[in-house]
C-alpha cells in the first residue's frame, strides 16, 4: 500500500485524511465494489488504496486510486466512464457532480464528494493536481487507437477493451461472444457522425490471423450469413454494415447511414 499512499497528501484545503486506510486486490475486491468489481477486474486491475478526507461542516471528500498494471488498462478503464473530453488532470479528465476522474500512466483516480459544494469543489481540485504532480511517468495510449480514422470521430465515445461483455454493453450483437474477443485480443469501438447520423466502427486485434478468420467466420455464421456472399449488407432497420479482415486485425461497420459511408470507413482502415 506504501506506493499508493505516497500519492496521497495528509491535509489539503482543512480536510484531513483519515486513518482507516483500506487496501483491496482481486481476491477482495467485492467486498468494496459489489456489482462493479468484473468490470476492473477485466481490465487488469492489480489494486486500489480507498480513503477518505474529513472537514468540519463539509462533505466527506473519498479518493480512490487504482493500480491498474499499465497504462494500457489504465486508459479504458477511464474511457469506459468518459463523456466529455479534458485533458485538465493527468492525460484525460472529467468532472460531473462532484466527482472527479482522470488517469495517468497506470493509475484510475477517482475523488468524489457529496453534496457538492464550492469548497469541496476546490478541494477536489487541489487534490487531482497533487496526486497529478506525484505521479511522474505519463504511460502510452493502446496502438490500435492510432488505427481509428480521424475524420468524423466523436472522440468521446471512444472505448478500449479485452472483454466481449463490454462491446455487448457498449453496442450489443450477441449474448454470446460470437467475436472470440478475450485477455489476449484487444478491441476498440468508436462512433462516427455523418450530418445528423452516427456509424458505429469496431476494430478486434487477434493473436494470428487463424484467430481472426476464426472470428469473423463465427460472426457471420451467427449475426448476418448474407455477409458470406457480400460483406456489405443493409439490415432490417435499413442500417447498412460491413467488414472486412487485414491480417490478424477485423474491422466492422454497424449503423451506417448509407452503403457509401460503409465503403469509406472501412476504406479509410490502413495497416
Amino acid at each position: 500500500m506504501a506506493d499508493l499512499s505516497e500519492l496521497l497528501p495528509d491535509n489539503v484545503n482543512n480536510w484531513d485524511k483519515t486513518k482507516d486506510e483500506q487496501i483491496y486486490d482481486k481476491d477482495n475486491l467485492y467486498e468494496y465494489i459489489n456489482g462493479g468489481a468484473e468490470l476492473y477486474i477485466s481490465y487488469g486491475f492489480n489494486k486500489v488504496l480507498s480513503c477518505k478526507y474529513v472537514c468540519e461542516n463539509q462533505p466527506d471528500i473519498f479518493v480512490d486510486i487504482f493500480n491498474m498494471s499499465n497504462s494500457f488498462n489504465a486508459f479504458g478503464i477511464f474511457a469506459h466512464f468518459r463523456e466529455v473530453i479534458d485533458s485538465t488532470y493527468g492525460q484525460g479528465s472529467q468532472y460531473t457532480s462532484g466527482n472527479l476522474l482522470f488517469w495517468k500512466d497506470r493509475y484510475f483516480i477517482s475523488i468524489l464528494a457529496s453534496p457538492e459544494t464550492e469548497e469541496s469543489k476546490a478541494t477536489i481540485d487541489l487534490l487531482a493536481q497533487y496526486i497529478d504532480n506525484k505521479i511522474k511517468d505519463t504511460g502510452s495510449i493502446p496502438p490500435i487507437i492510432s488505427l481509428l480514422p480521424k475524420t468524423n470521430l466523436i472522440q468521446e465515445s471512444l472505448r478500449y477493451f479485452r472483454h466481449y461483455i463490454w462491446l455487448n454493453s457498449f453496442y450489443f450483437i450477441a449474448d454470446k461472444n460470437i467475436l472470440n474477443i478475450n485477455e489476449n485480443t484487444e478491441a476498440v469501438l468508436a462512433k462516427y457522425k455523418h450530418d445528423k447520423q452516427q456509424s458505429i466502427l469496431l476494430l478486434v486485434n487477434y493473436e494470428s490471423e487463424n484467430d481472426a478468420d476464426s472470428a469473423i467466420n463465427s460472426f457471420i455464421n451467427q449475426y448476418l450469413p448474407a455477409m458470406k456472399t457480400n460483406s456489405i449488407q443493409q439490415v432490417e432497420d435499413g442500417s447498412w454494415m460491413g467488414f472486412k479482415t487485414q491480417g490478424k486485425i477485423i474491422t466492422i461497420i454497424f449503423n451506417s447511414p448509407t452503403e457509401f459511408w460503409a465503403k469509406e470507413l472501412l476504406g479509410s482502415i490502413k495497416l
